[in-house]
């Protein structure tokens, strides 16, 4: 209870230095800069010291709109803590420019430093609020000791997604399974402590108090009892349902009579959110072509310069509706490609089998040019597709622009992923890009369609960002 307080607080003087700051910041740049610039802003004489009452009003307003959201007592994964903050900090701007409308009250509350504070808000929140938790993490005062029960691929995704998220404070002390060859086995460095029907003792012995409860294939009766037991030793429980691992985002929780469902929004079908998505599109794509115009230009000299061939290579790939369409890179290999792969691989069993299994070779690919090397590692032979989007046949974030040779075989897959224009970045190169078995491609693409939402291609956007720089899983 006492690190839940000191936690609470801690969270609280966070995000009430990220208001007063940003306040203080508007005022300054509303006070000294903007008059600089434009006339009409030099008539309100601003002071942050003597307008504190007014900005520790407005604080409250946001503190209040924070606890509604259950931002500090609740653990968010970084993505919907940012998602969530966001909102709250637009909700809490919102009402405050209701109220200055409503009272008249313009002097004593500029309009002018809302909107600042609320735009320097958006960078800071994050930023203090990450911050803050790693502090509280590492001082283990957000620390909670977590038991899954099951191993299996749904339980070993919920620990990656913990291990890579250490705001979220949970430490997974072991899983507990019934199958006794599991027992005394680490998956992914996390031990089966033992059965579930040592839970009692286990809960008792790592002094945890929080439970996810992952057995998809357990019997009905069961699981009632598992849910009995767990309800009388644990402090928070999660049930994982056996479509938890490839519908998480665009569904709703409905109840039929006595039985819960979930209602699937299929969000891609719907024509507001196509147009949303394509407006999107067009508009950050015009920006990045024109930002990134310059190195268009250097990067097709040096190809040029480098091997014989075209620097822009056209290759046909599989589109919305099944239509084929010519889809544009960098050329990053030489001209007789084909010849020089199937050589190779004639030569080489282990490329080959490397091939079979990843549609890629990691180590050595001698299609490659030195150029090539070099923009592949970055993604730059990407760029070109800037125009595949404008055109309409692509899209910034969705499933790969697959070959038609790759699926062969895999008509229900060509049906899905049909549905929607591909992108030049997607979720599975943003979860282990070139490391993930052509398969888990396949499936990490059938789960973005499943779960898109405008707010998961940002968030994609960003990763991939971050997925360049690092150069994680790029061949």
């Amino acid at each position: 209870m006492k690190k839940k307080i000191i936690s609470f607080f801690a969270l609280i003087i966070s995000d009430l230095i990220v208001i007063f700051f940003s306040f203080f910041l508007a005022y300054f740049i509303r006070g000294e800069i903007l008059p600089q610039f434009f006339h009409k802003f030099e008539t309100i004489p601003l002071h942050p010291l003597s307008n504190f009452l007014n900005n520790f009003f407005m604080a409250l307003i946001w503190i209040f709109i924070f606890a509604y959201e259950r931002l500090y007592t609740k653990r968010y994964f970084f993505g919907e803590e940012l998602k969530i903050l966001l909102k709250g900090a637009t909700i809490s701007s919102s009402l405050i420019m209701i109220f200055i409308f409503i009272t008249k009250t313009y002097l004593q509350f500029s309009r002018t430093v809302v909107i600042l504070a609320w735009f320097l808000s958006l960078f800071l929140f994050p930023l203090f609020r990450y911050s803050t938790k790693i502090l509280l993490v590492k001082t283990n005062l957000w620390t909670k000791k977590l038991i899954i029960l099951g191993v299996h691929e749904t339980s070993l995704s919920i620990l990656k997604s913990i291990s890579r998220n250490k705001t979220i404070g949970y430490e997974v002390v072991g899983f507990l399974d019934n199958d006794p060859e599991k027992i005394g086995k680490k998956f992914l460095g996390v031990k089966v402590l033992g059965s579930i029907s040592d839970l009692k003792n286990i809960t008792k012995t790592y002094k945890s108090k929080d439970i996810i409860i992952t057995t998809p294939h357990m019997s009905r009766k069961k699981l009632k009892e598992l849910l009995s037991k767990c309800e009388n030793i644990s402090e928070s429980m999660w049930l994982i349902p056996r479509s938890g691992d490839f519908i998480t985002e665009g569904v709703e929780i409905e109840v039929i009579g006595q039985v819960l469902t979930l209602y699937i929004k299929k969000n891609l079908a719907k024509p507001w959110n196509i147009l949303v998505k394509t407006l999107f599109d067009k508009f950050l794509t015009s920006i990045l072509i024109i930002l990134f115009l310059p190195i268009f230009i250097f990067i097709a000299i040096a190809i040029k310069l480098d091997s014989k061939g075209p620097a822009i290579f056209v290759q046909k790939r599989l589109g919305q509706g099944k239509k084929v369409f010519n889809l544009f890179k960098f050329r990053s290999m030489y001209a007789n490609s084909d010849k020089k792969i199937a050589e190779y691989l004639n030569k080489h069993q282990k490329s080959k089998e490397e091939w079979e299994k990843y549609k890629k070779l990691k180590n050595y690919d001698p299609r490659v040019t030195r150029v090539g090397k070099v923009i592949r590692r970055y993604s730059l032979d990407e760029l070109p597709q800037f125009f595949n989007i404008i055109q309409g046949k692509m899209s910034l974030v969705g499933p790969r622009p697959y070959l038609l040779k790759e699926l062969r075989g895999k008509d229900s897959f060509i049906n899905t992923i049909a549905k929607v224009k591909p992108g030049i970045t997607g979720f599975w190169q943003v979860s282990g890009r070139s490391e993930l078995s052509f398969e888990k491609r396949l499936d990490h693409d059938e789960y973005y369609i499943r779960n898109w939402s405008l707010w998961m291609d940002i968030v994609i956007l960003f990763r991939s960002i971050k997925v360049l720089l690092s150069r994680e899983g790029a061949y």
